[in-house]
């Protein structure tokens, strides 16, 4: 009864953040016009948006990384062609819908099922894979902020007590996990199943893999916005990063709304036209979302209707 309960509360916070965040998203477009918006978008080269989509495209195929580097940690082998195919595949549906457990899990375990991998080895390597996915976001904000505030690269926002509370939970936790790496007996029991903490040298793995994929992404939107605006890559980092972290904790589907809305709220400094930030915004969630969202479709009902002609 406790936990339906909980479930309950975690899905009306999920539904009041969405509210909230489309609203704010919603007085941003009524203040500018979406007149102005599809201007800034058309008046986006497609050089650039060639130059975003490959950051898209890399990013997508260093998904594989979580993927193989969650492997050997469960010790199971999988040929790279089946790898790269599942981890594209998921994560396209996963960075979409949210719930990795039931969206990304069905479908790895669909994939990997063949490979002789069970329920409980899929779960496994979506728990690593989001330790993985945190890890990086930790580094790369907290870096981000340094290098932001110790070369004075452009002013934080007002709002600079949410990155600094930002920080500090990331910090803590970060070393927090650290401290559970390097102890002796590095065991989780959960469930009668035994959770064996990553060494030190696969958490470093994780962190170069979980860093490159928070490079890639927030180069996909950079790109995009910097072509109609003079920022510094670090500072967009930190406000994108924080963004995203916030659009995820609220259970919302791919943080849609929330994190456009927190964007918007966070980036203060910006000049009263934020027409090209609205623009580089959808550009984004089109490019990074939807468009391998569809892909992954296209595949599936591909595979689908390959398998039904050979039988």
């Amino acid at each position: 009864m406790l936990k339906e309960w909980f479930k309950g509360v975690i899905k009306l916070f999920a539904f009041f953040f969405l509210l909230l965040a489309l609203w704010l998203v919603y007085q941003e477009i009524e203040k500018i016009g979406m007149t102005q918006i599809w201007a800034s978008m058309r008046s986006t080269p497609f050089w650039v948006l060639g130059v975003a989509f490959t950051f898209v495209l890399l990013d997508y195929a260093a998904y594989s990384g979580y993927d193989l580097l969650a492997l050997r940690y469960i010790g199971k082998k999988v040929p790279l062609p089946a790898v790269i195919e599942t981890a594209m595949v998921s994560f396209s549906i996963t960075n979409t819908t949210g719930h990795a457990y039931i969206a990304g899990g069905s479908i790895r375990y669909l994939l990997y099922a063949k490979h002789g991998l069970n329920e409980i080895d899929v779960l496994k390597m979506i728990a690593f894979e989001s330790l993985t996915f945190l890890l990086g976001m930790a580094c790369i904000f907290d870096l981000s902020l340094i290098l932001t505030s110790v070369f004075h690269l452009t002013r934080l926002p007002s709002e600079a007590y949410l990155f600094d509370i930002g920080a500090v939970v990331v910090s803590v936790l970060f070393i927090l996990y650290w401290f559970f790496v390097v102890k002796p007996n590095r065991r989780l029991t959960f469930n009668n199943t035994i959770i064996s903490a990553p060494t030190t040298r696969m958490t470093l793995r994780q962190i170069l893999i979980g860093s490159m994929d928070m490079i890639a992404t927030s180069l996909v939107f950079y790109t995009l916005l910097r072509y109609h605006l003079d920022v510094h890559f670090f500072h967009v980092v930190s406000i994108f990063l924080l963004a995203q972290l916030i659009g995820i904790s609220t259970q919302v589907p791919g943080g849609l709304g929330v994190f456009e809305g927190m964007f918007l709220y966070l980036f203060v400094h910006t000049p009263p036209e934020k027409a090209p930030i609205l623009a580089a915004l959808i550009t984004f969630r089109i490019m990074y979302y939807f468009i391998p969202l569809g892909l992954s479709g296209i595949f599936f009902l591909t595979t689908a209707v390959w398998n039904k002609l050979k039988r």
